[in-house]
């Protein structure tokens, strides 16, 4: 089973690649990763940044590009598509890469 840190690492590695392809300012983990509560069936949950507005597409293909590199099921949101009530919670508890 991942832990915190060896995904903190693969991000951390994927960024030069994730700024350049994606325009990706910012990525970080919330829930149970960031918490180190996961357990094997956990998916990972990420909040990103974007330097400019992205489209669709290029937000969906960020999503399988990481979820294949981490070999781990991803749910990928900005902070602006996080529901109201939940939106500080979550951004409180984001660790960024």
């Amino acid at each position: 089973m991942r832990n915190k840190k060896e995904v903190m690492d693969q991000l951390r590695a994927l960024m030069p690649e994730l700024r350049v392809q994606y325009h990706v300012r910012k990525i970080g983990i919330f829930g149970s990763f960031s918490r180190d509560q996961q357990t094997g069936a956990s998916d990972i949950d990420l909040v990103v940044e974007f330097d400019r507005p992205v489209g669709m597409l290029a937000f969906v293909h960020l999503k399988a590009y990481i979820a294949d590199r981490l070999g781990l099921e991803v749910d990928l949101v900005t902070p602006d598509g996080l529901h109201p009530l939940i939106r500080d919670r979550v951004l409180h508890e984001v660790v960024y890469v």
